[in-house]
């Protein structure tokens, strides 16, 4: 081996102390307010009540689940320790010790016990619980030790645990508080809640008792402003450090200018048109495949989305376990010819305006959206109804506050032929999205199957696919269920997303997650 000359050794250990005295430029720094800018107010901030975006972004960072996905989607513990599979229909779990609650509770097995019945056996259950499978409670081992239980075996057990709107809560504050927990929630994790003033604001604050690494910001505040315009100008004036929901058009500047940020990443969501299956004329699956050949889905975006979006191909997006590409393209291609004629057989023929009609009733669908709620929404609306108006297809669009339009879609019946939604596929595994989308049992408001959508062969497939240890097997039932879907299709589906989050330069260690719902903050931090 060659020997450093002792003059040279001794120069490298100066260099070496001296780069160590010196600050880095991205030396992690603590203090200072995060000021957040998003376009909609939360529903809720209870899990069991919300299980959009506005208010999971703020309640991912106050409670904490047993599990978590990281930001390639694999599975790591929580609030739990370790965890080990003792059945097919078992789970354990050993608890991290000395965690408490925001309001000093102790965090144990009661509690994750007291979590799971709320939210299962609430009147009603919570908006997650038909999406967790046969998951049916938790089982207090020891004060420490916890089994969670399924009816039957269930093969995304882990991954559904792992979800964001899985946090557990303190069964103090629960019982204090009664309907008000909603508005102020008490977990166990990096921030506490603070304050909410509706359609203006949400602020949380650092916990100063979290077991883990404390969040490196004292203040969350997260903002309203719900035009797009107002949302950048505050990020360029700088009474915005973050904006969720950037401009599309203003990316590509953001991404030159060294005082911004552009954080993006592929997502699992998918964002389309539901279509109303159990209403007419939308019961006729003839003008539901009209609709979609309607569509020049490739205008939208390339000239409203500006590569801020994939493509939509089936209803799940890539990256979802069991996602198969669906060939939309190739089955409902943009043709309006085709569209119209589709529309004939199923009874309908312009009328005098143009509009079709059938037996003197005009083909006009009741659209039922929010401005806002997702990237680009009102324009992308305002262009399909053009498209549809191309084909005689009227559309009525009403647009509301994006909570009035969560409820009304969720209400039974639905008084619309149309709505606006996103779904996220939160646990990567087909089975979220399958059988809570398009099982008949599933329809609201319990479950999730907006557009009231029924097929037997489709029920008996996703039930076996649930059941199902074996990943193959599961795959194989999957990819059937989406060939039927595909002819069927009770969806317009419009785009993938992906992640995109603008911060001001300053903004450090923030990190988008493929999950639009894991907004994670406490390892970000301010360089004013």
């Amino acid at each position: 081996m060659r020997a450093f000359p002792s003059r040279l050794l001794i120069g490298l250990l100066v260099l070496g102390l001296a780069a160590t005295l010196v600050p880095s430029a991205d030396a992690q720094k603590r203090g200072g307010t995060l000021t957040i800018v998003r376009p909609t107010d939360p529903v809720s901030l209870d899990p069991n009540l919300e299980t959009t975006a506005p208010g999971a972004w703020v309640y991912f960072n106050m409670l904490e689940g047993l599990l978590t996905l990281d930001d390639k989607m694999q599975v790591k513990p929580a609030l739990a320790a370790s965890y080990e599979v003792m059945s097919p229909t078992k789970v354990r779990f050993k608890l991290r010790p000395g965690v408490k609650f925001h309001d000093g509770t102790p965090f144990n097995a009661e509690a994750v016990k007291f979590t799971f019945d709320r939210a299962l056996n609430g009147k009603p259950p919570a908006r997650w619980a038909s999406l967790a499978g046969s998951l049916s409670g938790a089982e207090v081992v020891d004060n420490l030790t916890v089994d969670v239980v399924t009816k039957e075996p269930y093969g995304p057990i882990l991954r559904t645990l792992a979800m964001y709107c899985m946090g557990i809560v303190s069964p103090t504050a629960v019982s204090k508080m009664g309907p008000d927990f909603s508005r102020a929630p008490v977990g166990t994790g990096p921030f506490r809640f603070v304050e909410w003033k509706t359609n203006t604001h949400v602020i949380i604050e650092r916990n100063p008792d979290y077991w883990g690494d404390k969040a490196l910001v004292d203040r969350v505040i997260f903002k309203v402003v719900p035009e797009e315009g107002a949302r950048m100008i505050a990020l360029q004036t700088g009474d915005a450090d973050m904006v969720l929901f950037p401009s599309p058009a203003q990316l590509p500047a953001l991404r030159r200018d060294p005082k911004f940020t552009v954080h993006e990443t592929t997502g699992i969501r998918v964002v389309f048109a539901g279509l109303h299956a159990g209403m007419p004329p939308l019961d006729d699956v003839r003008v539901r495949q009209a609709l979609l050949h309607a569509v020049d889905r490739k205008a939208i975006l390339d000239n409203i989305m500006e590569g801020s979006a994939g493509p939509a191909l089936g209803v799940l997006a890539p990256g979802v376990f069991g996602y198969k590409d669906m060939q939309l393209d190739r089955l409902y291609p943009f043709d309006r010819a085709k569209a119209k004629a589709l529309l004939a057989p199923a009874g309908f023929a312009p009328g005098p305006d143009g509009i079709m009609q059938k037996g003197g009733q005009r083909l006009s669908l009741s659209w039922l959206t929010a401005r806002g709620r997702y990237p680009k929404d009102g324009e992308i609306t305002e262009a399909i109804q053009a498209m549809f108006k191309e084909v005689g297809v009227e559309a009525r669009v009403q647009v509301l506050e994006w909570a009035a339009v969560f409820q009304q879609v969720r209400a039974n019946p639905l008084n619309h032929h149309m709505f606006t939604l996103g779904w996220v596929t939160s646990n990567a595994d087909a089975d979220y999205s399958l059988y809570a989308l398009f099982h008949s049992k599933q329809v609201p408001p319990t479950g999730w199957n907006t557009s009231r959508y029924a097929n037997a062969r489709v029920d008996t497939l996703v039930e076996q696919a649930r059941r199902s240890l074996n990943q193959t097997e599961r795959e194989k039932l999957y990819a059937e269920v989406q060939d039927i879907v595909a002819k069927e299709m009770v969806w317009i589906p419009v785009y993938t997303t992906k992640e995109i989050v603008a911060t001001r330069a300053g903004v450090k260690g923030f990190q988008v997650h493929p999950v639009e719902y894991n907004l994670a903050l406490w390892k970000t931090w301010v360089d004013r």
